[in-house]
């Protein structure tokens, strides 16, 4: 504890909101950060508890999503930037406490982060997703790195062009070897940090749907 007092003495914590001196996020700007309204993963509409509409299931597509912080309030914004560009992920499970996850979750459960290209997670030093999930997960559920991202994309936050967002991640995920038979029958709770388009989502959705997994769902920090 004493060592802690003086690393914060030396080198002091500031909200990335608001420049208050104390904490990364202070108490009043993580109350003013919105929850996201609920959207269909497949058509980004508005839909009951992230549910797909039954007019955009697809055999390979995503059942759910999840989403729990509104990406449009800044100070979410904000959070999100601070962790993926500012490194900061001392903030997740800051951002994230008092999240409660399904009581649901079970043996048939894994949750699977969505993967960095290895040269920008060797630049940025971990990969977020990865970070979210295993905060979410705990003690009981799995976290599986079963996805691998095999193309360098330009960043899909840099594309506005939804069609472009499509082709931009197309092709870019597999299966990492040896992980059919462990997902196979399993429930996927798919982790990322921000839905925008969901081209990204949907096409991690289509390698793991193909391998046999009987349900995709998304979880994401911010939409």
């Amino acid at each position: 504890m004493i060592l802690d007092f003086l690393i914060d003495f030396i080198f002091p914590k500031f909200c990335v909101i608001c420049d208050r001196e104390g904490a990364f996020l202070c108490r009043k700007c993580k109350k003013n950060l919105s929850s996201a309204l609920q959207v269909c993963p497949m058509c980004t509409r508005p839909s009951i508890y992230g549910l797909t509409h039954e007019y955009c299931r697809k055999k390979f597509g995503m059942d759910g999503v999840l989403s729990i912080f509104d990406y449009r309030n800044e100070g979410v914004k904000k959070v999100v930037e601070a962790i993926k560009f500012g490194f900061n992920k001392e903030l997740v499970p800051i951002v994230l406490s008092g999240f409660r996850k399904p009581s649901n979750w079970g043996k048939r459960v894994v949750l699977v982060p969505v993967p960095l290209h290895r040269y920008r997670e060797n630049w940025r030093g971990f990969n977020q997703a990865e970070v979210i999930a295993r905060l979410m997960a705990g003690k009981k559920v799995s976290v599986v790195s079963a996805l691998r991202r095999i193309k360098a994309t330009k960043q899909q936050a840099n594309i506005t062009d939804r069609r472009a967002r499509v082709e931009n991640i197309r092709g870019s995920f597999q299966i990492e070897k040896g992980m059919k038979k462990e997902l196979m029958g399993k429930k996927v709770i798919l982790v990322d940090d921000v839905f925008t388009s969901g081209a990204t989502s949907r096409e991690c959705a289509k390698e793991l749907k193909k391998v046999g997994v009987k349900q995709v769902w998304g979880l994401v920090l911010a939409r």
